[in-house]
């Protein structure tokens, strides 16, 4: 088995230093059959991925060693290959992370490494997602598969400004570790309105149809965790086959505190303002024609006025490092 480390550059020096010492220190025969290489540009991760598979298919396992947007486009690149891919969180959010790994090695992602000659590979689950304009044209540049959650609304507003503040402080892990939270404070208190129609299909194939709904935020899951640690899906699984919808009612900024605070914890289920749909397909649509709906997948931004999205069940390999 080869095992090829694709490593975002943008990663924090110490983290990029400690990985390379962890591979260094690699038993013999190990470190011979590693790789690490780094990105040079935007969707590098991706060609990278693709050029590795391609060579050596099912006899390599690929890294994505950086944050959630690495870990979106290697999941990108092995949809539907027989390479295995593989997650060392060493990125701003980890999200993904947070679903498959155990606490003991997600706070000590390197530990993997001590793990290479134990994977337990099997196939999971991906969540399609499909762009369109208001004409109904399909957008390819922002239709793509999420390994982990997509959204919509108050959290991808969030998001935004969280990337705008670990760009204004690049050397900071303080900032990197406390950005969401920065943001999720700063676009509270300047407020929001969204409203959509939207039809859901559930998993036993019943079809639920809404019309002029007013919404916070919406989040399609298949991982549990995004946004730095927030759980809108608690009881979900990237192997069952099922998504996981959660649709959080409109709020006043007065409520807002405490049902995020719900939110982010898992413990929103079964609560007033939050309508959960265990779902294998659906559709969202923007009431305001001159008004894109604006989400995120895996952490990276998509526009549309129409948002199909499905489940796409053991669509790719992953390795689990227990």
């Amino acid at each position: 088995m080869q095992y090829i480390f694709i490593v975002n550059s943008n990663i924090h020096k110490k983290r990029k230093k400690a990985l390379e010492r962890a591979v260094a220190d690699l038993p013999k025969d190990l470190r011979n059959k590693s790789k690490i290489v780094y990105t040079e540009h935007s969707n590098h991760a991706e060609e990278l991925a693709v050029t590795y598979s391609e060579k050596y298919g099912s006899e390599c396992i690929i890294f994505a060693c950086g944050g959630d947007g690495t870990v979106h486009e290697i999941a990108n690149a092995l949809a539907f290959r027989n390479s295995p891919m593989a997650v060392i969180p060493l990125g701003t959010g980890n999200d993904f992370a947070r679903t498959i790994y155990p606490k003991e090695i997600y706070k000590k992602p390197l530990s993997v490494l001590e793990r290479l000659e134990r994977p337990m590979i099997k196939p999971i689950d991906l969540l399609r997602i499909d762009s369109y304009d208001l004409m109904g044209n399909h957008l390819p540049f922002w239709s793509r598969y999420s390994l982990n959650i997509a959204s919509m609304g108050l959290d991808t507003q969030v998001q935004a400004k969280a990337k705008s503040i670990v760009a204004k402080h690049p050397k900071s892990l303080f900032f990197r570790n406390n950005a969401y939270s920065f943001a999720a404070i700063s676009c509270l208190l300047n407020g929001w309105r969204y409203a959509m129609d939207y039809s859901i299909e559930l998993e036993n194939g019943e079809m639920i149809e809404k019309k002029g709904v007013p919404y916070s935020l919406v989040s399609i899951s298949n991982g549990r965790f995004y946004g730095g640690g927030f759980c809108p899906a608690p009881q979900a699984h990237i192997d069952d086959g099922v998504l996981d919808v959660c649709i959080v009612d409109h709020m006043s900024r007065s409520k807002a505190f405490s049902r995020l605070l719900q939110y982010k914890k898992g413990k929103h289920i079964g609560k007033k303002g939050f309508t959960i749909y265990r779902s294998t397909s659906g559709i969202f649509s923007s009431l305001d024609s001159n008004l894109q709906m604006q989400g995120n997948y895996d952490g990276e931004d998509f526009f549309g006025h129409r948002i199909r999205y499905e489940v796409v069940p053991k669509a790719i390999q992953l390795a689990f490092f227990t």
